[in-house]
């Protein structure tokens, strides 16, 4: 071959193409496995066919959905033999998703019972009580009428310690001057969270300053509703769907711990805290 020729890019393009085309077809086996064309997978393919198109496919569709089916296994099963799904992270990803969905569905499917839902529901009471709910009144002392919102705030509290009717004190607020019962989230919402916090070590029945998005307020407390647990009626949906959640979990862990001995790490030139840490893991 000229030497002019063995510069060419296109040249050394051709040689290499040729070259892994060699490679291939020496390393790849005469033929593969047949793949199988069976009345069941007619009938599959069919359907979903006939799903898609809202009638049923005629014989020429369906030879023609079959055949987009197999090539589709053959691009699959040549680029598995060409180690095409090696070292990339998002064929890796999908995998590992796939195998832990495996795991999840192999856990048994009984039914919980009452017994097993009030179990789950009394082992974490605060995971799944009501909040606490307050009514109370305020007298607000805005941010824009006063210098100084707060001494504002202390003077009316002083008022109405002394017995004041709290309905004639204090400048217009936007919400008015009485709630109902609100949960300390709902408070936060409306008047923000330094507010809804000082909820909590008010004493019910007195007048205690708290700050707000608004400025500052002179709070009674009126009344307390405690947290409580709600009845297994009000809750079965979320505790039936919290024990799903809790099996597939544990068949998840139970199959992690099987692979874990079939394939133990070997440690090398670990730091020994994080080879302890990594042990007790491990196990």
């Amino acid at each position: 071959m000229p030497r002019r020729l063995l510069s060419e890019p296109l040249v050394h393009f051709a040689v290499l193409g040729l070259l892994f085309f060699a490679v291939h077809a020496a390393l790849a086996p005469e033929r593969g496995e047949a793949l199988a064309v069976d009345a069941a997978r007619v009938r599959a393919t069919a359907s979903e066919l006939a799903r898609r198109l809202g009638r049923v496919a005629t014989p020429a569709e369906l030879a023609e959905a079959l055949q987009v089916e197999l090539d589709e296994e053959r691009l699959y099963r040549e680029a598995l033999a060409l180690g095409l799904a090696q070292d990339d992270p998002i064929v890796r990803r999908r995998l590992i998703q796939k195998l832990r969905f495996v795991h999840e569905d192999l856990a048994d499917h009984d039914e919980p019972d009452d017994a097993a839902l009030l179990a789950l529901r009394d082992a974490e009471p605060a995971r799944y009580a009501l909040p606490a709910r307050y009514a109370l009144t305020h007298v607000l002392a805005a941010r824009e009428r006063h210098a100084d919102p707060r001494a504002a705030a202390e003077a009316l509290q002083q008022r109405l310690l002394a017995g004041e009717d709290p309905g004639g004190l204090g400048d217009l607020c936007v919400h008015g001057q009485r709630f109902g019962e609100r949960t300390a989230a709902a408070y936060a919402g409306i008047l923000g969270e330094s507010f809804a916090a000082a909820l909590s070590d008010m004493t019910p029945g007195t007048w205690s300053i708290a700050a707000s998005t608004l400025g500052w307020h002179v709070v009674r407390v009126d009344a307390v509703r405690a947290p409580s647990l709600p009845d297994l009626a009000a809750l079965r949906p979320r505790l039936r769907a919290d024990w799903e959640a809790a099996r597939r979990e544990a068949s998840s862990q139970a199959a992690l711990r099987e692979l874990r001995a079939r394939f133990p790490a070997s440690l090398h030139a670990v730091p020994a805290e994080v080879a302890s840490a990594l042990a007790e893991r491990e196990r």
